[in-house]
């Protein structure tokens, strides 16, 4: 492995605590909570009733009101907070630019668990009531996983790898662990790297709901995720983005970026367990762990 350092110079993020780096911040210093009773959909049928939803998103705020209505709202939330971490991290792309990176230098790598949820509910619908002649012309790129980063690649000319890990919930930290693999090996100088999910849909909730993944506690939503509590009766259905911008640290450097941060190591593995249970004793997270400070050059005691 190279010995070439990577740093993060931007965030994007939205969550159901709103829209932007300092907006969840300034929240999660107040402990507040934005989980809440779904609003959407009607959620009679469902066990579950409540998700953290991304009120406050005004996707016109980022993207042209008629590219829009082309997009599923996952590939919205991901080219609108890859918008706020090339904006915070003024990432120049194109050698037009002063200290520009090559475009072909310049990677995306940003996931799904799902992808477009919505859009095949809707263009589903919309065929079995109308006949499937009568689909979007856009239901295929709106629902494929891969849309969101060739959108942003296309957005800022990032000719570098362009893909999509889809990985559960464990896809955004793969895209930014294999970013940083890309950059450290020299493939890449800069990459733009995270996740976006919009799956708070009737067959998103219900589906994870009949499995028996998801959280009964609808008396008390805000309290409902508690993920090492050992009354935890499942997990908490959230959608939004969080999208970063990496660098190799002697680029970063040379253009005079703010650097937020610097990520030394990054671990990925299998349970090779159960579809939904850990392994036994953390076994595997362990491991994980482990295999991330080997990467990083560290030991335990050196956290």
């Amino acid at each position: 492995m190279s010995n070439r350092r990577v740093v993060v110079t931007g965030t994007g993020i939205i969550t159901a605590l709103g829209t932007g780096t300092e907006k969840n911040w300034q929240a999660m210093l107040a402990g507040k909570s934005g989980i809440g009773p779904i609003t959407r959909f009607e959620t009679k049928k469902i066990d579950t009733n409540f998700a953290g939803e991304a009120k406050d998103f005004e996707p016109e705020q980022f993207i042209d009101k008629r590219e829009v209505r082309r997009m599923d709202l996952f590939s919205q939330f991901a080219l609108a907070a890859a918008e706020m971490a090339v904006k915070e991290s003024g990432l120049p792309v194109g050698l037009d630019k002063p200290n520009g990176y090559a475009p072909e230098k310049v990677g995306v790598i940003v996931g799904s668990g799902i992808g477009g949820l919505s859009s095949l509910e809707e263009q589903h619908r919309k065929g079995l009531e109308k006949g499937f002649d009568r689909l979007s012309p856009f239901f295929i790129i709106q629902m494929i996983i891969n849309m969101a980063p060739g959108l942003i690649s296309m957005r800022y000319g990032c000719k570098g790898p362009n893909w999509a890990p889809v990985s559960a919930c464990a896809t955004s930290a793969h895209a930014i662990g294999e970013a940083w693999k890309s950059i450290r090996l020299g493939e890449t100088d800069a990459v733009i790297a995270g996740g976006s999910e919009a799956a708070i849909t009737p067959l998103g909730m219900g589906g994870f709901s009949v499995m028996k993944a998801l959280s009964n506690r609808n008396d008390d939503p805000a309290a409902a995720s508690r993920p090492f509590d050992k009354d935890r009766d499942g997990f908490v259905m959230g959608e939004g983005a969080g999208v970063i911008v990496l660098e190799e640290l002697e680029h970063a450097k040379k253009r005079g970026a703010n650097i937020l941060a610097e990520l030394v190591g990054y671990g990925a593995n299998s349970d090779a367990h159960h579809v939904t249970q850990p392994a036994p004793e953390g076994e595997g997270a362990a491991r994980c762990m482990r295999l991330a400070l080997q990467s990083a050059g560290m030991n335990p005691e050196d956290i």
